[in-house]
């Protein structure tokens, strides 16, 4: 899961690298910040999105997150379903 996740930070950060609007450049970080203090221990386990953070997204976010959380079952699937062991 951690090579998932630095592959996708990287990729938001090349992403958001020549962003000028103060205002993004700002939600950005502040998010990013919030992301990495949730990720200390298991506290962001069974968390759930705040629905005013979902609802503020646009269609290409809510894609992406589509996305991401397809990706993350898949391997998990496969690292935990006996039937799908060795698939890559």
């Amino acid at each position: 899961m951690r090579l998932l996740g630095d592959e996708y930070v990287k990729s938001e950060f090349r992403a958001h690298r020549n962003v000028e609007n103060p205002v993004h450049i700002i939600g950005f970080l502040t998010e990013w910040q919030s992301y990495a203090q949730q990720l200390e221990g298991d506290a962001w386990r069974d968390a759930r999105m705040d629905k005013g953070k979902i609802d503020k997204m646009s269609d290409q976010q809510l894609g992406q997150l589509y996305e991401l959380m397809q990706t993350i079952r898949e391997k998990e699937l496969k690292e935990n379903d006996p039937e799908h062991q060795g698939e890559q």
